[in-house]
């Protein structure tokens, strides 16, 4: 999945250039501490202690348009099940509640092994499904779990006329 950065510079979060771990953010009255990471896209990883789908509607919206995420972000509210496993709901980015995300999976793996709460090799359980993620010692993540077709189609050609 590539290699995932904490730093604010990479991801991007605003203010002063760090990695940027176990900060306090508040959403609707209520306040969070969080992570964030990238692995090509913005994540906010916010570990709770029962992840619902309610949760991930009503403060992902509000995280995800938050000023320091000058480019919005994915938010990802994770259990910590044990060492082996994490458990997690997702708002995603310009999109809203998602049922599963990879690369969603890959930062809250990252985040939780930087922070020391999991093991290197993790699954990750989302409403969609369990992924499995690796993360390696350069912070490089390797994601794997089932794959599915969604669906099949054609695309005109005249699309690719289009000048």
């Amino acid at each position: 999945m590539g290699r995932v950065s904490f730093h604010s510079r990479d991801i991007p979060v605003s203010g002063p250039p760090r990695e940027v771990l176990d900060e306090e953010i508040s959403a609707v009255g209520r306040i969070f501490r969080f992570s964030a990471a990238t692995i090509g896209n913005p994540h906010c990883v916010v570990f709770v202690d029962t992840p619902t789908a309610a949760l991930a509607q009503e403060f992902g919206p509000v995280i995800e348009c938050d000023p320091r995420f000058p480019n919005r972000t994915n938010v990802q509210f994770v259990e910590v099940v044990d060492r082996a496993a994490l458990s997690m709901e997702i708002w995603e980015r310009g999109a809203g509640y998602t049922l599963a995300s990879g690369s969603s999976s890959c930062a809250a793996a990252a985040v939780a092994r930087r922070l020391g709460l999991c093991s290197a090799d993790v699954a990750v359980t989302m409403p969609g499904g369990t992924l499995h993620v690796a993360i390696g010692d350069d912070w490089s993540a390797t994601l794997t779990g089932p794959v599915a077709r969604v669906c099949r189609g054609e695309i005109d050609p005249v699309v690719y006329n289009r000048g």
